[in-house]
Formats: C-alpha cells, structure tokens, sequence
C-alpha cells in the first residue's frame, strides 16, 4: 500500500553548499518523517551537487533536481512540480527547521486550512545576532499588503492553491515571495497563524552584496500590482478586483527599506537622486518618524551585539548623517530623523553600559 506524503520540501539552492548540511540536518532531524525533500540545483558553481548526493544517498527521502541558473521564482517552482507531497514547505538552502517544525503545521491543515505562516528567528554564520519574531493571532490583508510579513522559511501551503495563484513570479529579481502571499489571499485562501518561531532565518553576513535597486524596482512592481486585478490567478474570486485607494504609503516604506540598505553601502548620492524621484513621481512627503525605515532587517536593524554597536556608531552614523544633510530636506529635523534610524542601537548601547538600571536612564535619555 503506498503511503501518500504529507509534505514536499523545496530547497532551492544557488551557490549556498557552504549551508546546505544544516539545512539538511534540520529536516533530517524532524520529529514528523512522512516528507520527501527537493534540492533543486539552480545552476551553482560550488559543491552543492556533490554535498546533495552524500544526503541522497543517506536518505531516500531526498532528491535532487538540477537546473540552469533561472532565478529562485524557477528553483521553486521546478521543484514543487517535480514534488508529489499533498502539502509544500519551503526550506531556502541557508535557512533551518526546528526539529517539531513539520508536525506543528500539521493541525492547521487537517482543520482545513490552506496556509500557515509560523514565528520565526533571525540568525547570522559570525554575527550575535538572534532575534525571535512571533506573529499575532489574527492577519488581515492590509497587513499583507503592506509588505512581506514571513520569509519564505516559514510558509507552507497546499498543493491545490498554487496552479490556482500562479505560482511565484519568474520575472521577479525579488520580492517573489510576498507576491505570491498576495495571491493566495486574493485566491480567497484560508490562512492560519503558528505562532511561536519554529524556523530559523539567516542573515545575509554579506548585505554589502544586496542590490538596493533592483530590489526597490521589484517591491514597487509588487506594491502597485497588488491594488489592481490579478490576471495571473486562474480562477475568478471577489477579492480579486482593483482597489479604489492607492498604494503610495506602500511604496514610501519600501522606498526607504532599500534607501537604507543603499546608505549602509556608501551609495548616499545614488540613494538621495532615488528618493527625489520618487518624491516627484508619487507626489510623497516625509516627516522624521517615517526614515525609521531606513534601519531594517534588510539593513542593519539586528546588528546589535557590542562589536556591532561599535560599526554602527563609528561608521553608519556618519554616513547617514551625510546623507541627511546632502538631502537637506526642507523642514525635515534631522537630528529627530537620525534618533529615529538608530533608536534601536542607542538603547541597546545604554543597556550594555548601564545593565539593569538601562530602561530608567533611556527614559530620561
């Protein structure tokens, strides 16, 4: 009698050999073992073929598909059609599971529903950074539409919602996976909240290596087509329509997300020509607490730890301070501007200095 598989993992990796046995291990490791694992080669260059077929070989379970280099929408998607699991998660090459990730899915779907998002935590390979996200109870779509709430990590959905939603977008260079959490609620999907963090989300050690531009060009392609009919969803549905109110503030924050990944690259002249375009394209303003944004996961925002503190302090603020005042905003305070971009490292820095007394002497700072 032939069991039917619960889950498909898709594990598309590009270059990523160096994480690939953690991954792995994660998955390995689950409490739940009805699963079977896609690693889909996306054309990489270093050992990962050689690193998935020492896995393979230990596990049935596991197998391996092997592509030119397409992009991750592609990676994605060839592996969840060569999967056959009624359930897919999504496990990215550098990322990991907690081990009763995979069983702790399983209530949601069997109550019917048809995606679940979980908690999740942020790690880094050499950095002290380790921050854990749990997620409120209840979503709603303007917090879908406002940008991407989960990495992919920490997403899994039915099989039968993906040929209806269209699957993730090839022709996004990023933001692919927001994109598609937007169709599945346009779909009229039923989504479920895990929670407690049970996967694990790495930080790019390498950020310098983020292309600001392209991702900004990507998540305004995202903002502004989520407020307009959908026509790569398949099937009609109700919340698929246009929507009368426009997606500016969206955009504004996702300006900024990229801004600050610019500044944090030296790039402040490129960063400033951006926002004064956008500001005359879409006709935005900002105030001091809007540029919270510029400090992100994206960016800097989990650089905490003490030999962090001191990069930040030593060489982000001037840089930032530059570009505020290259900016030179009119009526924009830019000292209120820079305590909202490092608000989070100012108090952590209290803290390391002054311990237990720290929430007292950030109160009077």
């Amino acid at each position: 009698m032939t069991v039917l598989l619960t889950f498909s993992i898709i594990i598309p990796c590009f270059n990523q050999g160096q994480f690939l046995d953690d991954s792995i291990f994660s998955l390995i490791s689950q409490s739940y073992t009805n699963w079977e694992a896609i690693i889909v080669n996306d054309g990489s260059t270093d050992k990962t073929v050689e690193i998935a077929d020492k896995w393979i070989k230990k596990d049935s379970r596991i197998k391996l598909v092997s592509q030119s280099n397409n992009g991750l929408s592609s990676a994605r998607n060839s592996g969840i059609e060569f999967s056959s699991g009624e359930y897919i998660a999504l496990l990215d090459a550098d990322d990991k599971y907690e081990k009763d990730h995979l069983l702790s899915l399983l209530p949601f779907f069997q109550q019917g529903c048809d995606v679940v998002f979980t908690g999740y935590s942020y790690f880094s390979s050499t950095k002290a950074i380790n921050h854990s996200v749990r997620l409120n109870k209840s979503i709603n779509f303007d917090q879908i539409l406002h940008g991407n709430i989960v990495p992919p990590v920490a997403v899994a959905f039915k099989r039968s919602i993906i040929q209806i939603s269209g699957g993730f977008d090839e022709s996004l260079n990023s933001a692919e996976d927001w994109d598609l959490w937007i169709r599945f609620y346009k779909i009229g999907a039923s989504l479920s909240i895990s929670e407690d963090p049970t996967v694990h989300y790495r930080i790019s050690d390498n950020s310098m290596s983020r292309q600001f531009l392209t991702m900004y060009k990507s998540l305004k392609h995202v903002s502004m087509q989520a407020y307009d009919i959908d026509t790569r969803i398949s099937t009609q549905h109700l919340l698929n329509k246009n929507l009368p109110i426009t997606p500016f503030d969206s955009i504004k924050k996702h300006l900024l997300l990229c801004l600050g990944v610019g500044i944090l690259q030296n790039k402040k002249s490129i960063a400033i020509d951006l926002l004064k375009q956008e500001m005359n394209a879409f006709q935005l303003s900002f105030n001091y607490c809007d540029f919270r944004y510029l400090c992100s996961y994206l960016s800097f925002r989990y650089h905490v730890s003490r030999q962090d503190l001191n990069w930040v302090f030593s060489t982000l603020y001037p840089q930032f301070h530059d570009f505020f005042t290259e900016l030179n905003l009119p009526g924009l305070n830019i000292e209120k501007a820079m305590n909202e971009v490092f608000s989070i490292h100012m108090k952590q820095s209290v803290k390391q200095k002054w311990g237990f007394l720290s929430p007292i002497v950030n109160r009077f700072s």
